[in-house]
């Protein structure tokens, strides 16, 4: 990693002002401008990381989720047309990464096997839930889907179980959480149609990306999480 105090310091300010700047620009651009700058934005995160390299397993980890979060991102943001299923399987690799990360880090047998156990438990029910809630309509996409955001569910609760040790990276999934559910119920609209003067409808199309707005932040949250960790010189 980046061991000067005073480098790192002016790299961070500059990755942060251009991931703001890219974020601005995802909201008020049109086409493909805003699949380039929302592409950027996850690039750059994975990039960044690559400066606070350390020799440790949630660093190794937190690094391939990011990477694994562009492979993501390529299939939904930049390729045309998207492709979802490979994107939400990368999407699920993310957050089993996170998950690896909570655990590995975790000081307290108990929540481990707690961790452990509500996985296995909560996979079975949400598979068997959908299945029985969609029926004919159900699909791999759909299976993958909510497989995902149980994970990613469970990832926030666990990482804000262990607040003190992953203070940034807890709002981040939680960000990451809020971001999934607009986009979630956006994609819910095309098994379980949701009329446009339904509440539900008006607060996932607020008139802005709300999606972008909750992920971007949650994509650079996650990154500065390392920071905490590091311990650069002067």
């Amino acid at each position: 990693m980046v061991k000067n105090k005073g480098l790192l310091a002016v790299l961070t300010a500059l990755f942060l002002a251009i991931e703001i700047l890219l974020g601005v620009l995802l909201q008020i651009c049109s086409g493909r401008t805003v699949a380039l700058c929302s592409f950027g934005a996850v690039v750059l995160c994975c990039l960044f990381c690559i400066l606070l390299f350390e020799r440790s397993a949630d660093y190794a980890l937190i690094q391939m989720a990011l990477a694994c979060t562009v492979c993501a991102d390529y299939f939904l943001v930049w390729s045309q047309p998207r492709v979802q299923l490979p994107a939400m399987m990368f999407f699920l690799v993310v957050q089993l990464l996170y998950f690896a990360c909570l655990y590995l880090t975790d000081d307290c047998t108990r929540r481990k096997r707690w961790q452990i156990l509500s996985r296995g438990v909560l996979s079975i029910v949400i598979l068997v839930v959908t299945v029985a809630v969609l029926n004919k309509k159900t699909d791999a996409l759909a299976l993958v889907s909510m497989l995902y955001y149980t994970h990613l569910l469970l990832n926030v609760v666990f990482a804000f179980a262990d607040f003190r040790k992953h203070t940034l990276l807890s709002i981040g999934l939680l960000l990451f959480l809020c971001c999934d559910t607009v986009i979630g119920l956006d994609m819910l609209n095309g098994y379980l149609p949701i009329a446009e003067d339904h509440l539900i409808y008006k607060l996932i199309h607020p008139g802005f990306d709300l999606a972008w707005a909750c992920y971007l932040p949650s994509q650079v949250l996650i990154v500065l999480s390392l920071l905490l960790k590091s311990k650069p010189t002067e």
